[in-house]
């Protein structure tokens, strides 16, 4: 549907800057719009930007808006055409020079031009200039960057308490990460994929001392030299050194087998157990017979063993589902949210005919109902289809013959 509004962007974006009032752009993941809505925010937001030419905030929301309409009309990459965001910095970079505002924006769009900014310099920069009333997103987003250019940096600790403390994350999120937290052995390597099975964890870790001996490491930290620097010194093995045009056989997928060499390296040298998200796409070039599913995470395991006796486990022992039926918070309103929330339906609806078979009827039917009530509370935001083929689902399930 997004491409499909490109080819008339130029037609309706003169009447959506009319009916727009400026808003605060926030991240996609948290709140995301059609690509027409972001062309109308930029426009409402440089009016502001002319009006007050220092207004810090006007910039930021600009170089948002823009950076996320070039985006969707890129389609995130395979058109290489940025020179709205560039545009917007050189702009910001005239008028407010060594801002916050324009170190935190060189943080997400790094001009090719700037090598302080390739290195990661202005996050640190944008840390020294951080105002007292920071907005959370931007405080998240800078603790974030802070980790991987510099993660033994005292101060990422602090950034990720404070964000704690702002209740950024909305409190499903931060229980489905705190469940997989929580079901992993001691000192486990953890390999995740997106923003939401990342940074929740790491701030469980941070903010609050829980499991710090688990290793979280992000598929885009495997490109990141301090983090990897740091990760190899951690797990006291040798830096991996490849060469990218060996890969050049694999064609599109080369990305792909080579962050999954990386990977598999540092678990055989590490000697470390090793877990992935289950939004983790490398999973699909590992060796399909090497991962199980443990109930929220996915073990790499050369040897088969009973994984589903672990998952029975962690439904029955240590995760907390009873939040999945519950209704929304205040602060529960990302669309992301039920999203995760539906993977517990996914990854554990197996379970509830594995409880039944083992003879506890009980753990069967407590799953069955939370599980039941967390499609029935997400259902809006998936279609028809797939609600039913999810009912049908547990229902199988409940009713399979022992």
């Amino acid at each position: 549907m997004k491409r499909t509004i490109i080819l008339f962007l130029t037609l309706v974006c003169g009447t959506f800057a009319f009916s727009q009032k400026a808003e605060t752009i926030e991240s996609i993941v948290a709140n995301g719009h059609e690509t027409e809505w972001y062309a109308a925010q930029a426009e409402a937001w440089q009016k502001k930007v002319d009006t007050n030419p220092q207004d810090q905030w006007a910039w930021r929301n600009l170089f948002l808006a823009t950076y996320y309409h070039d985006q969707f009309t890129n389609g995130w990459g395979i058109i290489n055409d940025e020179t709205r965001t560039a545009d917007v910095l050189r702009k910001m970079e005239a008028t407010l020079p060594d801002s916050f505002v324009l170190n935190l924006c060189k943080g997400r769009f790094c001009l090719s031009t700037d090598e302080a900014a390739k290195r990661g310099d202005n996050i640190l920069r944008a840390i020294e200039l951080m105002p007292e009333d920071i907005c959370p997103e931007d405080l998240e987003y800078l603790a974030t960057r802070l980790w991987i250019v510099d993660p033994e940096n005292p101060r990422v600790k602090e950034l990720y308490t404070k964000t704690y403390q702002n209740k950024y994350f909305p409190t499903r999120i931060m229980h489905f990460n705190y469940n997989m937290l929580q079901c992993l052995p001691s000192n486990a390597l953890y390999f995740s994929n997106g923003d939401l099975d990342t940074v929740p964890m790491k701030v469980l870790q941070e903010a609050l001392g829980e499991r710090t001996d688990v290793i979280i490491i992000n598929n885009n930290f495997l490109h990141a030299t301090p983090f990897m620097e740091a990760l190899y010194k951690k797990l006291n093995i040798e830096p991996l050194t490849l060469n990218v045009q060996d890969y050049g056989k694999y064609g599109e997928e080369w990305l792909q087998h080579y962050e999954s060499d990386i990977i598999m390296y540092i678990i055989h040298e590490s000697k470390r157990p090793a877990f992935f998200s289950p939004t983790n796409s490398l999973i699909t070039v590992l060796d399909n017979d090497s991962i199980y599913n443990e109930g929220l995470v996915l073990k790499y395991s050369p040897k088969p063993y009973d994984n589903f006796a672990v998952a029975m486990h962690n439904v029955k022992e240590v995760y907390n589902l009873e939040y999945l039926a519950e209704p929304d918070l205040v602060y529960d309103s990302w669309e992301t949210s039920e999203q995760m929330d539906m993977n517990h339906v996914t990854l554990l609806a197996n379970l509830i005919s594995k409880f039944r078979k083992k003879g506890d009827e009980a753990q069967a039917q407590r799953l069955y109902n939370i599980l039941s009530k967390c499609l029935e509370r997400c259902s809006n935001s998936f279609p028809a289809k797939s609600k039913e083929y999810y009912e049908i689902l547990l229902k199988e399930q409940l009713e399979e013959k022992q």
